[in-house]
Formats: C-alpha cells, structure tokens, sequence
C-alpha cells in the first residue's frame, strides 16, 4: 500500500504534463494530423468488421483536413495551437485510423517529413496490436534513437469476449504480445488506450488490467468511456436497448479502482473520451465536456481520499 501523494498541479495521480515537463523541461502540446486511410477492419482482413465505436473519420480531431498534405495540416494546426495555448514546442500526433497500415515507404516519408517542421520535438503515433510488423518496429528503433517517438497502442480492453463484442478483430494474446515487442525498443515510450463502462465488465477486471499494465511497465495510459456516435454499429446496439452506456459516477468509480491499483510511475494521457463533434455523439451527454468531466472525477477521487497507486504493490 504506498502512502498518499500529490502529483504536479495537486492532481491524485500523474497527469501527462508532468511526464512532458521531466522529459523536456517546459510544457509541450501535440498537434494532431490525419494520413492513415484506413485500418484493418475496414479493409475486411480476417473477415474483420468496423469496430463498432468508430465513426467514418477513425477518430480524427481534424477530419476536414484530412486531404490536405502532411507538412500544411502541421502548420495549420501547429499555429492554432501555438496562438491559443502560446505554446512553443510540439508533438506530431499522427491520431486518425491505423498510421503502421499501408504502403511502408509512404508511412516513412511522413514521419520524417513531421520530425524536419520547426519547433517540432517528435511523433507520437498511434496503431493497433495487429499492425506491428518487423519493417515498422525497426522503423520505430531509427526514430528513437534521435528522436522523441511515443506509440499509442490501442488495446481497450483485456477480455477477449469484450474484444469481441467492440469486433477489434484481435484477441488479449496479441494485445500482449504487441506490447512486450514494444517494450523491448530503447527509447520508445508506450501508452496504452482502455476502454471502461464495457458489458460485463468487473472490478475484478479493472484491477487485473491496472496489474497487467504495470508489470508491463508500460509508460502511460489513456482511458476512454464507451460511448455511441451516429452511424456506428454502436447506435444501432443502443437504440434496439442492447446497450446503455455507464453515467458520470460510475464511470467515475470505475476510472478510481483502476488508478489505485496502477503503478504511480505511469502516466495518465486522459481520463475520459471527449466527443469533438457533438452532433455525432448519440450519449451519454456528458461526454461533451472535458474540462466538466476531468473535474468531477478529479472530486471524486478527493471525496473518496484515493489517488494513483494507493493500491499498488511493488
């Protein structure tokens, strides 16, 4: 049981910025881009369907730029950042689809083409467990060794029959399997995407997916409450009553229990989804707001006198 602590800005567990701040030394921002066409769902692999969260932007912050290149939606996004946040260094987040999924040398010359933009300090990319294959990990080993390179790997969840249910098209083995191939990579930092307010999930589930992932040592985690978009198989499930997502409170616990349970070393990227286009979202409705949804579970682990690693054993 580890005593209680404050991590930077008073928060219960650690916030992404601090691991920013000890890293670079001064407050970094990403810049999100979309060049991933597609992944391998939609593509049918395996007879594989859409998972059935996705809506047809593949979870892009800026769908409308989508067909801009790469080095124009960077400074485009770049300086909206820099005027609203004055931020001055930057993280290339490649966020939409699969970025390891498609033609390699295409993939290769985006990379570079983000790390040669001013005031750039690395890449941040995200995958899938399935899309890892040998090319792409040396890539990753090249890049670390002189840049910053995180990789967001999307597991969502540890059970296979959740995993089923979301129809990711690959099991816990390859979740696993894809993280421990990534963790033996100098220099690459690694977060790990979950998804709470699951069917069936448990308490018992959140805690050995907390232990799971600090065995791993994996370096950060961002947490995602399942929620209904339009047109995503998804709705169809919650407007026939086969599905009802978790409210604010439960979610809240949940996000709670798998915290006190995860290493305190581990960085904390979100803590909840945040639908950037409300006129998709179908519900829950607070997944609107962030900064509402960040603040009530940041009470609610105050009022509940728990914090990341409470129950942590080393």
């Amino acid at each position: 049981m580890q005593q209680f602590r404050v991590f930077e800005h008073g928060k219960r567990y650690r916030p992404l910025s601090q691991h920013y701040l000890e890293r670079f030394g001064e407050k970094v921002f990403k810049v999100s881009i979309s060049v991933a066409e597609s992944c391998p769902n939609r593509e049918g692999h395996n007879g594989a369907a859409v998972c059935i969260f996705c809506d047809e932007w593949g979870s892009a912050a800026y769908h409308q730029q989508r067909e801009k290149p790469v080095r124009e939606q960077i400074q485009i996004n770049r300086e909206a950042i820099r005027k609203r946040y004055r931020a001055e260094k930057f993280l290339i987040y490649f966020q939409a689809y699969t970025n390891t999924f498609g033609r390699f040398r295409e993939l290769e010359y985006f990379y570079k083409e983000a790390l040669k933009e001013k005031d750039v300090v690395g890449i941040v990319v995200g995958t899938r467990p399935d899309c890892l294959p040998k090319r792409v990990l040396q890539k990753f080993s090249e890049i670390a060794r002189e840049n910053y390179l995180s990789v967001e790997l999307g597991v969502q969840t540890f059970d296979d029959a959740q995993l089923q249910f979301l129809s990711r098209g690959h099991d816990s083995a390859s979740s696993l399997k894809a993280i421990r191939k990534l963790k033996t990579l100098p220099d690459i930092n690694l977060c790990v995407h979950l998804m709470f307010g699951l069917p069936d999930e448990t308490d018992a589930q959140i805690r050995k997916t907390a232990e799971i992932l600090s065995e791993q040592k994996v370096d950060g985690v961002k947490l995602h409450n399942l929620h209904v978009l339009r047109n995503t198989p998804l709705e169809k499930l919650y407007r026939e009553s086969h599905f009802k997502p978790v409210d604010l409170e439960e979610y809240s616990r949940k996000v709670a229990l798998f915290l006190e349970n995860l290493s305190p070393k581990i960085a904390v990227h979100r803590l909840a989804a945040v639908a950037s286009r409300w006129d998709e979202l179908v519900a829950p409705q607070w997944t609107r707001e962030k900064m509402k949804t960040t603040q009530f579970i940041d009470d609610f682990l105050a009022a509940k006198e728990t914090w990341q690693g409470r129950c942590f054993e080393v």
